[in-house]
């Protein structure tokens, strides 16, 4: 006949293991702000690069638009942006259209990328920027740009070309650059990142 006192103590010892112990569920916790300290910098990463990216495509189709109005109109359009900022306008390529405030018959283009991103512009390597290589300052409120803020990225012609071959340079901290590369010969743009130590386009 066996006894039932293990049996008993083997029931009493399984409902007294109900809770976790206080060192159990501080190995958690600390698991836990590990695998967070890892993860959170790469989605801030992920995010910031994803908001580049757009204000990039922003960008591309203000200089897609400034070709496409310059063929329709058959007239020049100017790409400009504010360097170290982040506005961009594309307009007629006359003074009336430059105007701060001004709104002339011919369509335009303008827009604005977030405060922490800057764009500089490039030609044969060299920048032809004002003030475009320190840290990047508050964007103007669209429309509200001086005149002599803007510098000219390129000029497109009626027949689809652009004046000048350039990169525009779309930079944020904590993400490699976006370069976008103007074609002078055909007009179209093209996107690239730059790593570390790269150079821009072969011309």
């Amino acid at each position: 006949m066996t006894s039932a006192a293990p049996i008993v103590g083997a029931e009493r010892a399984r409902r007294s293991r109900g809770a976790f112990t206080l060192l159990e569920v501080m190995l958690v916790m600390a698991l836990i702000a590990m695998l967070a300290s890892l993860v959170v910098p790469s989605i801030r990463g992920f995010y910031k690069g994803e908001k580049l990216m757009a204000a990039t495509d922003g960008v591309r189709a203000a200089a897609a638009q400034a070709r496409l109005h310059a063929i329709d109109e058959g007239i020049p359009y100017r790409l400009c942006v504010v360097p170290g900022r982040g506005n961009y306008r594309a307009a007629p390529d006359i003074t009336e259209s430059w105007n701060q405030g001004a709104s002339g018959e011919y369509p335009t283009v303008e827009g604005v990328v977030p405060n922490d991103i800057a764009l500089r512009v490039q030609s044969q390597g060299q920048s032809v920027s004002v003030d475009s290589e320190g840290e990047s300052a508050v964007s103007f409120e669209v429309g509200d740009v001086p005149e002599d803020a803007w510098s000219v990225v390129a000029v497109f012609r009626p027949d689809g070309t652009a004046d000048r071959t350039v990169e525009i340079i779309c930079s944020t901290a904590h993400s490699l650059p976006l370069s976008i590369t103007l074609r002078g010969l055909t007009g179209t743009t093209s996107v690239r990142r730059l790593g570390p130590g790269s150079t821009p386009a072969a011309r």
